[in-house]
């Protein structure tokens, strides 16, 4: 598998009045072309700084970072054409009121002056395989938050971007909304052939997704092991009974869970 992005001993330390904050320690990770790739770990480990950092809006203290061959200049922005290649899923939706949902998907390809029959019809056809092409017209205080947070996730796939960093958007929903939602997800990606770097705190979201999961520690954010999950594709509700996804999520836990405790002060 080709490998597009690397993250090589990247380190992370944010300067304040009061501290030194170390966010991230010789952090090393690979993601192959077309290959879906969760991070899970503890809150404050650096997950999401380490998307951030793949997109250009956090820089890093130490290491390198190189993205489809190009290396990243920590002394200039990010080249345009590698960030434009890469797609971005908050935590919320974002959609702006004013605009409809048609309007709202269609947002990104005006910014990037991608308005051609092509991407409109892409983003015609996104709309249509999460099954909300009916409301394309409503706004967004008409709809439910999991419709809310299906359009911010097609969103940013609008531009047909090779790369998607998501983070944690499905953590505000209930568990059988963000089960739909993380079949959905698959059935994109297994069409868009895009690499998908997903950030969870969720163990059994990611299992269920991921052909591998890297797991960290926090102070300070770490990489403690790098598991693959071999499970079949294409995934479906039915392994989360299966006693293989319970044994594979149960290992996942306890190396969260691992405590030092030389670091308990």
């Amino acid at each position: 598998m080709k490998e597009i992005i690397r993250l090589e001993h990247i380190g992370k330390t944010f300067f304040t009045r009061r501290q030194t904050i170390t966010a991230l320690q010789d952090v090393t990770m690979s993601f192959g072309e077309g290959e879906f790739v969760s991070i899970v770990g503890p809150s404050g480990c650096g997950k999401s700084t380490i998307i951030r950092m793949i997109d250009d809006i956090i820089k890093p203290t130490e290491g390198t970072i190189t993205v489809n061959g190009v290396v990243y200049d920590n002394c200039k922005p990010v080249p345009r054409e590698v960030i434009s290649n890469i797609g971005f899923v908050f935590q919320s939706p974002n959609l702006y009121p004013w605009l409809t949902v048609r309007q709202n998907l269609l947002l990104p390809l005006k910014i990037l002056g991608r308005m051609t029959e092509e991407y409109i019809s892409y983003a015609d056809s996104l709309l249509q395989m999460i099954g909300l092409t009916e409301y394309a017209a409503a706004y967004p205080r008409e709809i439910s938050g999991g419709m809310a947070q299906r359009i911010g996730v097609i969103r940013s796939m609008v531009h047909k971007p090779q790369m998607l960093m998501m983070d944690e958007p499905f953590g505000a929903l209930d568990d059988d909304t963000r089960e739909v939602l993380d079949l959905e997800i698959l059935q994109i990606w297994k069409r868009s052939g895009m690499t998908v770097i997903f950030i969870t705190h969720n163990v059994e979201e990611a299992v269920l997704m991921s052909r591998k999961i890297y797991v960290m520690a926090s102070h300070p954010g770490r990489v403690t092991a790098e598991v693959p999950i071999a499970f079949d594709q294409p995934r479906s509700l039915e392994l989360l009974s299966s006693q293989a996804f319970s044994a594979c999520c149960s290992q996942i836990e306890q190396m969260i869970g691992t405590v030092n405790l030389d670091q308990i002060v």
